[in-house]
């Protein structure tokens, strides 16, 4: 009987392993996530305040690495917005703005998602986990 109570509590551990990897996972995706949607926030924030902006005026445009250069706005009614990787396509303010609304509403949407399996895997590893030291308890095991 005590070898098939060893195996049990072996396989708690072995599952309580694998659900606190998958949880690490999720929690990562998250952060992604959530650093993908400031960036579009930010984005949204910038073409709202091009609006303001005619054509012939300069601005400062960073292309990276800490590098800005001035740049003179030539159709200030249009915007250049990548659909999928390799597809740019040409739209005015408002569909832009729609544009950006939609993918911050998805990943709001997929933050939600992934904030509720987060606290649901959190609930059953802290139940798992006492499961776990209870029975090491049983066996004699001191708790850890």
């Amino acid at each position: 009987m005590e070898n098939n109570t060893q195996t049990n509590m072996e396989q708690q551990i072995y599952q309580f392993q694998y659900l606190k990897e998958q949880r690490d996972a999720l929690s990562q995706n998250l952060s992604l996530i959530n650093g993908s949607l400031q960036n579009y926030m930010t984005t949204k924030a910038t073409v709202e305040n091009l609006k303001n902006i005619n054509n012939d005026e300069e601005i400062l445009l960073p292309i990276g690495g800490s590098i800005i250069l001035n740049a003179t706005i030539k159709n200030a009614n249009k915007i250049l917005t990548y659909i999928c990787q390799d597809i740019v396509i040409e739209k005015d303010f408002e569909e832009t703005i729609e544009f950006l609304d939609k993918i911050i509403e998805q990943h709001q949407e997929q933050i939600k998602f992934l904030s509720n399996e987060l606290s649901r895997l959190d609930m059953t590893l802290q139940g798992m986990s006492q499961l776990i030291q209870q029975g090491y308890s049983q066996q004699g095991y001191p708790q850890q």
